[in-house]
């Protein structure tokens, strides 16, 4: 039987616990917060940008950039989906996944892949066996620079122009 002197050793140590997860779980929502925000204000470029690019696509007549002409019959569609690479944020990347759940379900007849961004999105992958063209495990919740963006986009470009799939969703 367990003396007292281990009961309040035990109970000292169970605090501390909660004490650290709590801090851990305040930094977490710190920092979902920041990102919100970084994702709030950039809406307006966003918006403006489609804007842009629909202008520009309307305009573009002969020369049109083949990335820009929608294909008509879509069978292949290439999802990107970008989680967390750890936890402490599970109901994003939990939302993200039913998302990506919920538009496969509501398109049975589409072919999809992925490219994953986070350890969460590429384990939901590999666990219900979905083709994953790429994975980029440990950029997010830094800052993406150009080149790491570039070499995630080229394939998928690439897919595009040669018919590996119709469209690409994010």
């Amino acid at each position: 039987m367990a003396t007292l002197k281990d009961v309040k050793n035990k109970i000292k140590g169970v605090k501390k616990t909660k004490q650290i997860t709590k801090a851990m779980n305040m930094v977490a929502a710190s920092k979902l917060r920041n990102a919100q925000g970084s994702m709030e204000a950039f809406r307006p470029y966003a918006r403006k940008f489609s804007e842009v690019l629909g202008s520009l696509a309307e305009r573009a007549g002969e020369g049109t950039n083949p990335l820009l002409i929608p294909r008509a019959d879509v069978k292949k569609v290439h999802l990107v989906l970008c989680t967390s690479d750890r936890g402490l944020c599970g109901g994003f990347n939990t939302n993200l996944i039913e998302k990506a759940e919920a538009f496969v379900k509501a398109n049975p007849a589409l072919e999809v892949s992925y490219t994953a961004f986070g350890r969460k999105g590429r384990n939901w992958c590999r666990k219900l066996k979905r083709p994953i063209l790429a994975e980029h495990i440990g950029i997010m919740g830094t800052a993406v620079t150009f080149h790491e963006a570039s070499s995630a986009g080229r394939p998928m470009i690439q897919g595009f122009l040669d018919g590996s799939f119709d469209e690409v969703w994010v």
